[in-house]
């Protein structure tokens, strides 16, 4: 019985197995001298420019996957796939020595719960994407004796899935009028 739940537990890890995900932050340091001040500082600070207009914040994320080819009696297959995503935000911060207003700070923090939230939904798309990856890549048809054939498959089902979600990120940003309708502007929380 022991026998049999191990195989079960092992099973199940495998075939739901979640991508791998790595988060990491750069912040950028801004100095408002109150809280109507806010935006301009962002703006003043902020690193990130899209199409000439300056962002308050970013997220990027790459999609890394890996998977295990095996030949069974002439037969090649993709045996386990694992896929990994890093994802990368870009956010602005009160800087540390600065002595900014307590009302400043707490429309600072209500903004950038906001912002972080809506980053996060960016992100998603990237962690979805490799789960899809972990579950198509199994699904490629086996060959006879072709393993480059099915290195060749898994490449092109990858970036079709990958391409899929940019394509979800970018009508998610165009949707949200670049993230206007979440809240992410600091005048709407004065």
């Amino acid at each position: 019985m022991k026998i049999f739940l191990a195989f079960i537990f092992l099973t199940t890890t495998i075939l739901f197995a979640k991508p791998f995900v790595y988060t990491d932050y750069k912040y950028y340091d801004i100095y408002p001298t109150n809280k109507h001040k806010l935006e301009d500082s962002m703006d003043a600070s902020s690193p990130i420019a899209s199409f000439g207009s300056v962002r308050h914040g970013t997220v990027n994320w790459k999609i890394k996957y890996a998977y295990k080819r095996q030949m069974k009696s002439g037969i090649c297959s993709i045996a386990e796939v694992k896929t990994e995503v890093d994802i990368l935000y870009t956010v602005p911060r009160l800087a540390k020595l600065h002595k900014s207003p307590e009302g400043t700070k707490k429309v600072f923090n209500r903004y950038y719960i906001i912002l972080k939230d809506y980053l996060r939904k960016h992100s998603s798309f990237a962690v979805s994407a490799a789960d899809e990856i972990e579950e198509e890549l199994v699904k490629i048809k086996p060959l006879n004796n072709d393993c480059e054939l099915i290195k060749s498959d898994a490449k092109r089902v990858a970036r079709s899935i990958i391409k899929k979600y940019k394509k979800k990120n970018k009508d998610y940003e165009i949707r949200t009028y670049e993230g206007f309708l979440e809240g992410v502007h600091a005048e709407k929380l004065l």
